[in-house]
């Protein structure tokens, strides 16, 4: 104990020299059982310095504090909190500038007592309004009647409703403030399964090919008891079907939604988006097979609005048309290669010699059937 008034007596004379103050606010703070609080520390100072913060709680050092944090935060204060506190501030540059503040101090109201507290009503789905919590309280003690802070919703008396899934803090205070209670409470909210949806084609449909197949995995249907498909063309939604495939019959960006009821009663959606377009090819006219470039072969990608320039990367022909055949002839009229169901990249020359060919590649979609003819020349 003569230790710390010898150690106080040397501050208190440094104090007095000192080049700069330091001051914390609020000088005195009256809080509630459980309750928060935070003291904060200000430097008057002409010099530009950093500084380090110790702080005193009843003339001792108070451990574990970063010391570059300026201010002393409590929280659930109990009795053994209250008393006086100073703050010491170092000049980090300069250890030998210091300065200690006056002092401040944390009190307490007369504690209540809370006998219960409990969630009242049953956990609320977490869309699409996860705010229908319910929490009662029982206290006790003080002066009644008592006034009910929850932090969050509304009250009635020992009763918080329309409260959102989070951590608050509830408050009760008697008569004339003598004697409160401060208690956090959490709200949840019941979880969603795990549920998403695959769409293929992933990203565009075209109306030579305008099926969409939709699907969750089997696994998820245990978790629902109803679900449905909207498509977002005013078409009937689809009630209970997995997978499902839908065409769609015009052009446009469209949001495709699973609708759903899970087994807690909680309704859900969730969507995704499609774009429908329509499509103009671009065959290219040369190919050179054997130099590893993108006209290595004979790909096939979408055309600009020009028609005269490719756009985009080579095309998966099996999603834009519902088939396809691709003939290749020599310039005497003979067949030298001849698939159906044509993919971008299938041929490459055959090892035929170096020439001018031609080509007539037959497409045949939902809304009609087109041909597109042309030569290709092999440069090896």
């Amino acid at each position: 104990m003569r230790r710390i008034f010898i150690f106080l007596f040397i501050l208190t004379a440094l104090h007095s020299t000192a080049q700069f103050n330091v001051t914390v606010t609020p000088s005195d703070i009256m809080v509630c059982f459980g309750g928060t609080a935070q003291f904060t520390a200000t430097i008057q100072d002409t010099a530009s310095s950093t500084y380090s913060y110790n702080w005193l709680f009843k003339g001792s050092y108070i451990s574990g504090i970063d010391t570059l944090n300026s201010y002393l935060a409590f929280l659930n204060i109990s009795e053994l909190d209250t008393g006086y506190y100073q703050c010491i501030a170092r000049d980090i540059n300069n250890p030998a500038k210091l300065a200690i503040s006056d002092s401040v101090h944390l009190g307490m109201h007369g504690q209540l007592h809370i006998d219960t507290l409990y969630r009242f009503n049953p956990l609320a789905c977490p869309r699409p309004d996860p705010c229908k919590g319910q929490m009662k309280v029982l206290v006790s003690g003080g002066n009644p009647p008592y006034t009910y802070e929850w932090g969050s919703g509304h009250s009635q008396d020992t009763i918080g409703y329309n409260l959102c899934k989070g951590t608050h803090l509830l408050t009760v205070t008697d008569t004339l403030n003598a004697h409160c209670i401060s208690r956090e409470y959490t709200i949840d909210v019941l979880k969603l399964p795990p549920i998403a949806f695959t769409k293929s084609p992933k990203d565009t449909v075209y109306l030579s090919n305008p099926f969409l197949t939709v699907a969750f995995p089997d696994t998820s249907e245990k978790n629902l008891t109803n679900w449905s498909w909207d498509f977002d063309d005013k078409s009937p939604v689809v009630p209970n079907v997995n997978p499902y495939q839908h065409a769609y019959s015009a052009t446009g960006r469209y949001y495709v939604k699973l609708n759903f009821t899970d087994l807690n009663g909680c309704d859900s959606t969730i969507t995704d988006t499609i774009d429908v377009r329509l499509i103009r090819l671009f065959i290219p006219n040369v190919i050179t097979p054997g130099r590893g470039d993108d006209n290595s072969a004979l790909n096939i990608r979408a055309s600009d609005t020009t028609g005269t320039k490719p756009v985009g990367q080579n095309l998966d022909l099996s999603e834009i048309f519902l088939s396809n055949e691709m003939v290749i002839f020599n310039r005497q009229g003979r067949r030298v290669y001849e698939r159906a169901n044509y993919n971008s990249g299938d041929w490459d020359g055959n090892n035929l010699a170096e020439g001018v060919y031609y080509y007539i590649f037959s497409v045949h979609g939902e809304n009609g059937d087109e041909v597109y003819r042309g030569s290709i020349t092999i440069l090896r």
